[in-house]
């Protein structure tokens, strides 16, 4: 196979490798980016084609590059994605059929016709209700699309491919990890996905808006320096020991890692079987300096780069000095050489030609059979009258799409603050409602003389009027149904004058959110 051009084009730049593809080998012989004029793309939308085919035609020119096959990546907020569940079965047509015969439960869409579905197996599951696999359903518009193929015909390129970002990443991260429970973080310019994977399966993935360049700049912000000062820090080892000591790098990372650590916590908690063997960190990350060290620190494990990437190559000649440090800022180029979901402009959706040809047969059988009877005017005015009520039906419909498309704007909106709350929340949030209730529940002759939180553990020195007392507070804590695994140690027994006892104990237990309905009395599984 020959060169193939990989392209991401994002608002302000685009991203751009050479690679030539053998197998399932890709070899990258250039990478290098190039800025875009102000409003030609808007969220993963070419709003200037002429205007980009330019940019790019002249990219290829002054680096030397021959017109080959050309592959797009697209990131975009407007592209749908739903995690669904179904029946086991292992022929890809039977799977793209049950999805099909659901997708309005996916989607709730009333112009599916305009959009191109596409689904990735993610992984298999037994359990005793059976067998299931577990499905990536993706949905982009078709019109997105188009405008990407209607660029390379521009360039005179023919299309080896279209992709999303999400599945290119997806694809390249289950090249590096193949045994074990990971924390796997893929840090681009301005966003991270983080996601935990059991050997090639993708149980878990959120994005959180924090990449290389938002270190840069809470560094500038941290030493009131400018950004390129602060890039320069995080690029010399010599200038990171002078300028900035490892607790300040700790508070510069302390959003990253933090919203890194409420991720796993947020998958570990609804997966208590879950224990995160190691954490691999891919893509721009790995070229800041001391990163990985303070990164590991916050996080309570070892944070191991992935560099040299498996099924990737780079050329010896290249015209950039390319290697894998600066490879990592092209990642998501990589990974639809390896597996794409394949969008294709003007994809129509499967099955309506089949059934138009049918009915054109089964009229024409009817016209030469029945032809004396008349059943052929019957037969067409009857459609006639279906094809008029099926107009009117899209003309009531049409406009429902305005309201639809500003619903899935907001939609998105939604589920993207909802990752940044499930990120933010932890069970120390809990400690106004303990409070409370601890004033309910602890009996008069028990007093606490110290009291510390740390993520939701308890820990309590507290003396009362003997042990029974120390009983009816275990057991009244016991009831709080946010609150588990109470314990108690080192009670100890002392006596007064007057042969009063007061025991003085450490008492220890665990405090986790709990959600509206679990308040109200338990949700149902």
């Amino acid at each position: 196979m020959g060169n193939i051009l990989s392209v991401l084009i994002e608002n302000s730049d685009m991203r751009i490798c050479e690679i030539a593809k053998s197998g399932a080998a890709i070899t990258v012989k250039n990478a290098f980016q190039v800025e875009l004029p102000s409003g030609t793309v808007d969220d993963g939308v070419i709003v200037d084609v002429e205007a980009v085919a330019k940019v790019l035609y002249a990219a290829l020119k002054n680096n030397n590059i021959k017109r080959g096959k050309i592959a797009f990546v697209i990131t975009s907020r407007k592209i749908a994605n739903k995690e669904v569940t179904l029946p086991y079965v292992k022929n890809e047509a039977k799977i793209e059929e049950m999805i099909k015969a659901n997708i309005e439960d996916y989607f709730p869409m009333n112009n599916l016709e305009d959009y191109i579905i596409r689904h990735t197996v993610l992984e298999t599951v037994e359990s005793a209700e059976g067998k299931n696999n577990n499905i990536l359903v993706t949905a982009v518009q078709k019109q997105m699309v188009e405008e990407y193929y209607r660029l390379a015909s521009m360039l005179k390129m023919p299309v080896e491919t279209v992709d999303y970002y999400n599945n290119s990443l997806y694809q390249l991260l289950r090249k590096q990890l193949t045994q074990g429970v990971v924390l796997a973080i893929q840090m681009d310019e301005n966003a991270t996905m983080v996601s935990i994977m059991r050997d090639k399966v993708q149980l878990f993935k959120r994005s959180i808006p924090y990449g290389k360049q938002t270190i840069i700049r809470n560094l500038a912000e941290f030493k009131s320096i400018d950004e390129e000062e602060a890039e320069a820090i995080l690029s010399d080892p010599r200038k990171l020991g002078q300028e900035l000591t490892p607790e300040e790098y700790s508070e510069v990372i302390r959003d990253f890692s933090s919203s890194v650590t409420r991720m796993a916590e947020f998958h570990t908690s609804r997966n208590p079987g879950t224990v995160i063997e190691q954490i691999r960190l891919m893509g721009t990350g790995i070229n800041l300096i001391g990163f990985t060290e303070i990164l590991g620190k916050e996080l309570g494990l070892e944070v191991v780069t992935i560099k040299e990437l498996n099924g990737v190559k780079i050329a010896k000649k290249n015209l950039h000095g390319l290697n894998y440090e600066l490879l990592a800022d092209y990642l998501p180029l990589l990974g639809s050489m390896m597996q794409s979901l394949n969008l294709k402009a003007g994809e129509e959706k499967k099955g309506t030609e089949s059934y138009t040809v049918f009915y054109v047969i089964l009229i024409l059988s009817a016209v030469s059979v029945l032809s004396a009877s008349g059943f052929f005017f019957y037969i067409y005015h009857v459609q006639k009258g279906v094809k008029a009520n099926l107009e009117q039906e899209i003309a009531n419909l049409s406009q429902v799409e305005e309201t639809y498309s500003d619903y899935l704007d907001n939609q998105q909106k939604y589920e993207l603050l909802k990752q940044y709350y499930d990120g933010t929340v932890n069970n120390s949030e809990q400690l106004y409602q303990l409070i409370l209730d601890l004033e309910q529940v602890m009996p008069k002759s028990v007093g606490i003389n110290t009291f510390t939180i740390t993520n939701g553990e308890i820990s309590m020195t507290c003396m009362a009027s003997g042990k029974e007392a120390v009983a009816d507070f275990v057991i009244e804590l016991k009831k709080i149904p946010y609150v588990s695994d109470v314990r108690v140690e080192n009670i100890t027994d002392t006596y007064d004058e007057f042969s009063q006892v007061t025991s003085t104990f450490n008492l220890s237990f665990n405090i986790s959110v709990i959600n509206d309905e679990e308040a109200e009395g338990g949700s149902e599984e």
